[in-house]
């Protein structure tokens, strides 16, 4: 396993796929259903998620090295060589229901690697729309361009209270998420900064937001796990924590497991800071209690 040629394929990847969309997008291409995802009543997968992996399958092939990518669809995941040296999660086109019912908003692709252990080797979510990308590289986060190379260091928000005007993300689109959200968390968000915002979009793109600080935190319920592990490692290298709490509000840092992409987290947490994450916990054990 040559991590510099990892981290080569993953740059390279972000630079192909976001251009190919665009070619496929200015076509009027890309929105023919597939088939279902998974355990995901409310997704499909359309003609827009090959091309992600079209270009992945190619580039591990060309570098030859041997890796086992796991993919939202049910026949997505790619497998090069008969033994992975490291392991991928792929998320091709985040908010593809978007580009479906043709809303020209918040596209993704989102890329991250991982070696035998589960450990994060690189990792980056693709602003297809803006041609950059939230990167992590095994050494710093920073958000690059993708037209010319210029990289600006990241870091995760600074707030620690939700007394404090601050972004709140959960994907509340689809009803499948939206009414077990507000039943558990609707007072929560009434609770809130004046102020503060409720960003309804989640998903696998969400990281490159935590760890530039444009969002503070992100709750979900039933958060499958084809969500997070293409993106969340962005977000945890710049010093965001990500995990699981269970019924009794006991906290587990979250671990990317290889072939589970498709099982969900009952309650999902990601946040800027530990006071941040306390907050959410507290008023889950609260509802859980009354």
């Amino acid at each position: 396993m040559d991590k510099e040629t990892i981290q080569h394929i993953l740059i390279e990847y972000l630079q192909k796929t976001i251009e190919k969309v665009h070619t496929v997008a200015a076509a009027g291409g890309g929105r023919k259903i597939l088939g279902p995802v998974i355990e995901r009543p409310d997704d499909v997968e359309i003609e827009i998620d090959r091309v992600g992996e079209e270009v992945l399958q190619h580039l591990l092939e060309k570098s030859g090295q041997s890796a086992t990518v796991f993919s939202e669809p049910e026949n997505g995941n790619i497998v090069v060589g008969d033994h992975p040296d490291f392991y991928g999660a792929l998320d091709p086109f985040d908010n593809s229901v978007l580009f479906l019912w043709g809303f020209r908003h918040a596209w993704y692709t989102v890329l991250s690697f991982f070696d035998e252990s589960g450990t994060l080797l690189c990792g980056g979510v693709g602003d297809i729309l803006n041609r950059k990308a939230y990167v992590y590289d095994g050494r710093s986060v920073f958000l690059l361009d993708l037209r010319d190379g210029r990289k600006t260091p990241l870091q995760p928000s600074s707030r620690k209270s939700f007394a404090e005007p601050l972004v709140l993300a959960s994907y509340v689109m689809s009803s499948q998420y939206s009414s077990k959200f507000f039943d558990v968390f609707g007072e929560f968000v009434r609770g809130m900064h004046p102020r503060a915002l409720l960003y309804p979009y989640g998903g696998a793109h969400i990281y490159g937001y935590l760890a530039s600080g444009q969002v503070d935190a992100y709750v979900m319920l039933d958060e499958p796990r084809s969500e997070i592990d293409p993106g969340f490692g962005v977000a945890k290298a710049a010093g965001c924590l990500i995990g699981e709490v269970d019924k009794e509000g006991n906290w587990k840092d979250y671990e990317f497991i290889p072939g589970k992409q498709h099982e969900k987290i009952p309650l999902f947490v990601a946040a800027a800071s530990l006071e941040l994450r306390d907050e959410i916990i507290s008023h889950y054990k609260h509802y859980r209690s009354s």
